[in-house]
């Protein structure tokens, strides 16, 4: 559980990056009078970044919440208690679909990218994002891939977490379900890449 919401806030962490360092720089450039950034371009380039932003926020805190409230349960009531980690993502399900959205909206993405690589306001952006810290000194295109793993990912920790699980506890069930369908989903984005 515990790898599960590190590995969200390290993926929101990363969605934030985006944001500030290149998506918001690149549109108050292309807002400007004159301006050299085409508004167009960087909108196909960032679709669908605000609201995976506000999904991975969303999932953060309701799985803070459920760990905090099963470490107080567990040490109160008893051993059993578990978070119901399952049931977060079963109630979350409809909104993954922006998932596919980004998956469809990739290609172009990428495509856009190369075309904004030759604007000299584009090339200056990013030499100036990769001496911050914040970066890492990692490039856009590092962190544009990450929403296209992070399903897959989402199936592996919670195919952990189910192994661990004792079947009896009523998340078992859902954690079924939430595989299921980020597996569904996983293979759906696979296809349209």
């Amino acid at each position: 559980m515990a790898e599960l919401l590190t590995t969200e806030e390290t993926y929101l962490t990363h969605l934030m990056i985006i944001k500030k360092f290149y998506m918001n720089p690149l549109l108050q450039a292309a807002t400007q009078k004159g301006s050299l950034v085409n508004l167009k371009d960087v909108e196909i380039i960032f679709a669908h970044i605000p609201q995976l932003i506000s999904l991975s926020s969303a999932l953060a805190e309701q799985l803070h919440q459920a760990i905090i409230s099963s470490e107080e349960k567990k040490s109160v009531i008893d051993s059993q208690h578990e978070a119901p980690i399952g049931k977060i993502f079963c109630d979350f399900e409809n909104y993954f679909g922006v998932y596919i959205a980004y998956a469809v909206n990739y290609s172009k993405s990428k495509k856009y990218l190369t075309k904004a690589s030759s604007n000299i306001i584009y090339r200056q952006l990013v030499k100036d994002s990769i001496r911050k810290k914040e970066t890492n000194k990692m490039l856009l295109d590092d962190y544009m891939i990450a929403p296209i793993q992070r399903v897959t990912r989402y199936c592996l920790l919670l195919k952990e977490l189910q192994k661990h699980s004792d079947p009896t506890l009523p998340d078992y069930t859902y954690l079924d379900k939430a595989i299921k369908s980020l597996s569904a989903l996983a293979v759906a984005m696979e296809h349209v890449l």
